[in-house]
């Protein structure tokens, strides 16, 4: 089942244009595949390329099979994107780098989980689980927070996640008096 709660996000962007949007880490194409419907075009890159194949032929989709994790340039072009997604995906090394595919005035919606969820289910390896206010931490200084939660997320199971928007934008300096 997609991300609702990335649905609502793109969603309240009230797109009027044709749009790129990258799915990092799609997988089965839960959110590529519903998107690519809504006047959006989407690449979708995970490693698994059997994946892949269950929607690469659909319409405004274009897949790439990659590892994500290898120490391997990406093969996503700098400054594209109008929106990226993420969900239920984390490698910390890299994880900065979503930065520099985002247009000016791009945003990134990320949600995955962090510490705690390891009570419900998995992972429960400390290096899938973001720290507490991580995706803060991690984009916060060079995107512009719009929104952010870090909790309990009821469902058909209980986790624990972090949801954090950000938008690529220029700091405005507020004036001291």
């Amino acid at each position: 089942m997609h991300s609702k709660w990335i649905f609502n996000q793109i969603k309240s962007l009230k797109i009027r244009k044709k749009i790129n949007l990258l799915d990092f880490a799609s997988g089965n194409g839960r959110n590529s595949i519903p998107l690519s419907k809504k006047n959006i075009l989407v690449t979708a890159i995970d490693k698994d390329q059997e994946k892949l194949n269950n929607y690469k032929n659909l319409n405004n989709i274009n897949t790439i099979c990659f590892d994500l994790e290898t120490n391997k340039e990406w093969p996503l072009v700098r400054e594209y994107y109008d929106v990226i997604i993420v969900v239920n995906y984390l490698f910390r090394p890299k994880i900065k780098k979503l930065i520099t595919l985002l247009k000016k005035d791009g945003f990134l919606f990320y949600e995955t989980f962090s510490v705690g969820n390891e009570k419900y289910r998995s992972p429960k390896n400390p290096n899938f689980l973001l720290k507490d206010k991580e995706l803060l931490y991690i984009f916060g200084e060079e995107l512009i927070p719009l929104s952010f939660y870090d909790g309990q997320i009821e469902g058909k199971n209980i986790a624990i996640k972090q949801r954090g928007s950000f938008k690529k934008g220029v700091f405005e300096k507020t004036p001291c008096y």
